[in-house]
């Protein structure tokens, strides 16, 4: 019969982490790819194939939705 092994692992329970310290990406505007100016209530955010990053528009035109 194979031997059984038993994996503890040590559980705290108490105040969730609201910011992890040291992490790479703790806001939106932290990812490279992401360029964030000027943030308005209802932005959106815009892929821009020239940059090859996503933009905060304020205001969408054009185009098929």
């Amino acid at each position: 019969m194979a031997a059984q092994q038993t994996l503890v692992r040590k559980i705290t329970v108490g105040t969730p982490v609201r910011r992890v310290t040291g992490a790479q990406a703790q806001r939106l505007d932290d990812l490279l790819d992401v360029e964030i100016r000027d943030v308005l209530g209802a932005d959106a955010l815009i892929y821009e194939a020239s940059t090859g990053l996503w933009k905060n528009e304020s205001s969408i035109g054009g185009g098929t939705f």
